[in-house]
Formats: structure tokens, C-alpha cells, sequence
């Protein structure tokens, strides 16, 4: 759901100045009278970037009961193209769609669904995690915080950057602050499907009580260089301390090819142009 210092938004009027003045307009769509049918399924099962999104998750072996296929939804440009809001309204509040990123559907408690209401009253954000914290987080039920042991024996630290002793669950409303680096690493995938390799990351969807969270500006040092087009970066991170009020309902997958694989490819489809030429030539 990416450096030396936290700082604390505490909504001065110089920031907001700086917010008003580096804001570019929201795209807004109306709120739906039942935002879940926005989170079923919308995506063409025929997607390939879907599918390679479905191998991924699959070579990973996690256990099938932790997900739902009906929240499947893919951000490719294919199945979300250009001309489709970039920013989207849930539980009263806005996110920045994860363009070109394949969600794959999470199970959720359908006790939580009807006791929080959480498809109308609660906003949309994304947390950026390594695979082994995203699996101890479906397997547990429950978000992790800093000194919690993972599903693999480990223990979940601080991030350097971040306040020491200070055990939260960082967030954000767009996926281009979760899916940074810091956040979220890179894994490599060789697709059976495409005989290519892919670099890979992870971000989880999640739906998340509007009043449990505090709201600060980036923590990775990136000083005057915007970090989204649609969120400020005053505002752009939300902390909390309480797991309950975090339900995660997708994972999004984003793959890219391996340069060194495009180059491979590239470079063969030469080999077989000049050897098709010369047989020709000397034919």
C-alpha cells in the first residue's frame, strides 16, 4: 500500500495554499445507490493482461479460500480506456483509479459487508506490501502492524523514514504513492503462458473506515516533485493504528516485460529476418 523525515500535515494555510495551487481538478462521477455493483466483476474474462495478472497469482500457491472472483476487475487500457474517469467517489470520498493494474478478487467476511456497510460508507484506498505481508494479512484476517510476526516466522519492522516506535498502517487514495518502490517491491514472473519474464509488483485494495485514520503529507522525500497528478502530496498518506477499520477486497496486480526480454525477443526476430532473407538471396 514509498526519506529521513515524517512530516505531519497539520493543515496550515500556507499548505493549503500550496494544495489549492498544485491541485489539478478531480474528475467526479456521482455516487452510486449500491457502490458494490461498481466492485463486481467488469472485466472481459478474455483480458490477457487479466490472465497473466490470474497466472501470477496463481505460481504464488496462497490458498484459494482467500479469494473472489466476482471483484476481478482489470485497469488495462483495453478494459478501462482513456476517456473513463481517472478519479472515482466511494464512501463519500475520492481515489485515483489504478490504471493499468489487474485486480484479482479478495474474499470478504459477508458478516463485515452487512455490519460496516462497507461498499457505501467506507472510501477506497491502497496499501503497498511485499508478498509475504500481503499473504499474512489474507491468511490472518487481519492487517498487520510493525513487530507483528508474518506468516513465514518474520517480523514486520519499521520503514526507514518513518518515526521509530510509531506502529501504523500506511494507506493512500492513489496507487501511484502505494505502489512506490519503498512500499512495494518488484518480484520476476516467467509466464508459461508467454514464455516472457515480467517484473511484478502488488498493492492491495482495500475499503477502509472514513473516520480512523489521520492524514499526512509524503514521507519519501520527495520535497516539490508531485507524486500524483490528482492528490497533493500534503496529502497523500493516511496512518492508523486500528486493523479492524482495513478490509482488503483485491489484490492489484501491474506486470511489465523484462527489458532484457524485449531485447531477447527483439533481437531473435532479426536473427529470423536475415535468416529468411539470405535463404531467399541464396535460393
Amino acid at each position: 500500500m514509498i526519506i529521513l523525515i515524517v512530516f505531519v500535515d497539520q493543515g496550515s494555510e500556507s499548505d493549503s495554499k500550496a494544495s489549492r495551487q498544485d491541485d489539478v481538478p478531480m474528475q467526479k462521477i456521482p455516487k452510486n445507490k449500491s457502490s458494490k455493483q461498481s466492485e463486481l466483476t467488469q472485466s472481459n474474462p478474455k483480458c490477457s493482461y487479466m490472465r497473466l495478472a490470474k497466472e501470477f497469482v496463481g505460481s504464488l500457491g496462497w490458498n484459494d479460500a482467500l479469494f473472489d472472483p466476482s471483484y476481478d476487475k482489470c485497469h488495462c487500457l483495453k478494459c478501462y480506456p482513456a476517456d473513463y474517469p481517472n478519479v472515482i467517489e466511494a464512501g463519500n470520498a475520492e481515489y485515483v483509479v489504478p490504471r493499468g493494474w489487474a485486480r484479482v478478487g479478495l474474499h470478504v467476511d459477508s458478516a463485515l459487508i452487512a455490519q460496516h456497510d462497507i461498499w457505501n460508507e467506507w472510501i477506497v484506498t491502497f496499501h503497498g506490501t511485499s508478498l509475504i505481508a500481503a499473504e499474512s494479512i489474507l491468511a490472518h484476517r487481519q492487517f498487520c502492524l510493525p513487530g507483528d510476526k508474518l506468516i513465514d516466522g518474520t517480523i514486520l519492522g519499521i520503514r526507514e523514514g518513518h518515526i521509530p516506535n510509531k506502529k501504523h498502517i500506511y494507506t493512500s487514495p492513489t496507487i501511484a504513492y502505494s505502489s512506490l518502490p519503498v512500499y512495494c517491491p518488484t518480484y520476476e514472473h516467467s509466464s508459461a503462458k508467454t514464455n516472457l519474464t515480467y517484473d511484478v509488483q502488488i498493492v492491495l485494495q482495500c475499503r477502509q473506515r472514513p473516520d480512523a485514520f489521520e492524514i499526512q503529507r509524503e514521507t519519501v522525500g520527495a520535497g516539490k516533485q508531485r507524486l500524483c497528478r490528482f492528490i497533493p502530496n500534503n496529502r497523500v498518506e493516511y496512518y492508523t493504528e486500528i486493523r479492524a477499520s482495513l478490509i482488503a477486497y483485491g489484490l492489484l496486480v501491474k506486470l511489465e516485460e523484462c527489458e532484457h526480454d524485449s531485447v531477447s525477443f527483439s533481437r531473435y526476430i532479426l536473427f529470423l529476418f536475415c535468416r529468411m532473407y539470405n535463404n531467399k538471396l541464396y535460393k
